[in-house]
Formats: C-alpha cells, structure tokens, sequence
C-alpha cells in the first residue's frame, strides 16, 4: 500500500499523542496530602488515555543500593507519589531521603510560584499534576543538564521509551485541551549542557549522547551564555535544573558562572515552575552507571539544590 508523506505522523501525533481534558476543576491539595500520579492521570486524560499513557511510556526505577543489615534497597521503587509540602528556604536531609524513596515533593510560595524536587526527570508527570492542581500549562521551558533527555521519532517507533529519557520529544505528543496543539514542541525548550572530561574519580562510563538534539539546535552554541542571549529564553515560565549539569567539581567549574548571572536570577525569580531533579545515578559524571546506585554525594547534592532554591541571592561558590 502507497502511503502519502502528507499522510504521515509523527509519533507524538500518533502513538506518542495523549489530549489533556479540560473538564475538571484544578484543584490544590491540602499540606501533607500525597497523590498517585497514575490516579491524577486518569483524570486529566481521561482512563482510556491514561491507559494508554502507562502502556506506551515506561518510568525508571530508582538506585538498587542496598540499605543496612537487613539488606532492604528503599529506593529502588518508580517515582509515582507527589506530596504536597509547606514552602520553606531549606530543604532537609530527611526531604532528601523521601525523594530518593520516589516522592515528588512539591512546595508553592505566596506568590503561586511552584517547586517540584524530583528523583527521576520525569517531566510529562510533572506536567499532568500541575495541569491537575492549577489547570496551568507551560508556555516555554529553559532546561540546564548534562543530558539533553531528547530522541529520534526512530527510537519511539522502536520500543517502549522511558520518560526520564524521552520526556523532551515526549512533550509535543502531550496536547492542550482547547486546540490540541502540543503543550510545548521542541522549539519550546531551551537547553544547555556541559560535559566535563572524565577523570580516574568520576564514575560510570561515557556513551557520547550528552548533546543529542533536534536537527536544528547547533551543539556548537549550548553554552549557558550563548543560550541566554537568544531571544526569549528569559522569559520561561517554567525551569528545569538536573543537578548532574553542577556536580561533580569538574562540572561546576563548566557551569558555575550560570548561578551567578543577574539574568538567570530572574529567569528563577519569575519562573512560575521550578524543577529540581536528582538524578542521584549520575552527578559524580558518566552517562551510564553500573552497578544502578547513588554515584554522588547525597550531602553535596543537599548543599547545591538549596542554594539553587534560595536563587536570587549572594552567590558563593568553591571549586575543590
């Protein structure tokens, strides 16, 4: 059979599509009330969506490390609960371990400005629970990491994707209620990477996918300087800030001027989403870890995601 090029779809309008509804009422839980992302999806999408949605698109799990004398491995689960929390300056060792056991905690100042602390970079689950709580979707996004999260329409066709892999090409399958345009298509997001060389201290191995971007993104202009300069990235509403993209040392040497640009400090200051993704696996450097554990300092981790959180602010950094 001929099949017309005008007849053909791209994955995320296709298998890849899922149409958010409009026909609910945002709604904020209550300090302390946790949800099941995959419930907050049957209602946003409908159940034969969300169905679908759980059929089409895989999540991580979290690091297998194994835990006391008993043997247990707490964070091994899928990241599938989101916890309201009271907005505060610090977050605490205690938040940490919560996240690294796969909660989303989501915290929202005066101003209706709202922080999630994910473990995986599980970002179209962001998306349905904010969409679910404020009926709010983004309009641009500006994403610092050390992985772009982007793939070919080849590997959709080719398997059962992972979110926190995919979720950039993902988004454009996720389309808004009133038109069904996509939520953000990959114009939309705006990325910058940098990538340390590996040293003897670093772990994991390095698999050459760290700026693997749309055709007419140019891997040579993905500084944060050179990514801030072009027109409207600024004015993002939302931020997504994996924690690899700092850490290790070598990798804040590349990044660090970021935190202390005065156009960045309002990109956080305005931002009415601000994501602050773990990524545990990888922020001691390499693209695949094995053995599947926290690789980084959870302590150095806690350090960094509050002083990012505390942006704007007096800025001190210290390369060892």
């Amino acid at each position: 059979m001929l099949i017309r090029y005008s007849d053909w779809k791209k994955p995320t309008d296709a298998a890849y599509a899922f149409q958010l509804r409009a026909a609910f009422s945002p709604e904020i839980p209550a300090t302390g009330l946790q949800s099941d992302i995959r419930a907050v999806a049957r209602e946003v999408l409908g159940a034969d969506e969300a169905d679908r949605f759980e059929k089409r698109i895989h999540r991580w799990s979290g690091p297998e490390n194994v835990v006391g004398d008993a043997g247990e491995k707490p964070y091994e689960g899928q990241q599938l609960t989101f916890e309201e929390r009271p907005w505060r300056g610090a977050i605490s060792m205690r938040d940490m371990d919560s996240v690294l056991r796969g909660n989303v905690l989501v915290m929202r100042g005066h101003s209706g400005q709202a922080d999630y602390l994910l473990r995986d970079h599980h970002m179209l689950d962001v998306a349905l629970y904010h969409y679910r709580t404020t009926g709010d979707l983004p309009r641009a996004l500006f994403h610092a990491d050390r992985h772009s999260d982007w793939c070919k329409d080849s590997y959709l066709e080719a398997r059962v994707p992972p979110q926190a892999a995919t979720w950039w090409k993902l988004f454009e399958g996720l389309k808004r209620p009133e038109d069904s345009a996509p939520v953000l298509t990959e114009q939309d997001i705006f990325f910058t990477t940098a990538k340390a060389e590996p040293s003897s201290r670093m772990t994991g191995r390095d698999v050459g996918f760290s700026t693997l971007v749309p055709w007419f993104v140019d891997t040579s202009e993905l500084h944060w300087s050179q990514v801030l300069a072009r027109p409207g990235v600024v004015e993002a509403d939302w931020v997504s800030l994996d924690l690899d993209y700092f850490q290790p040392a070598p990798q804040l040497r590349l990044s660090g001027g970021l935190l202390r640009d005065p156009r960045f400090h309002g990109m956080m200051e305005g931002a009415r989403v601000r994501v602050f993704v773990l990524s545990p696996q990888f922020t001691n450097g390499g693209d695949k870890i094995d053995p599947w554990e926290i690789q980084g300092s959870v302590h150095s981790s806690l350090r960094l995601l509050n002083l990012l959180r505390q942006l704007p602010g007096k800025v001190r950094l210290q390369h060892p």
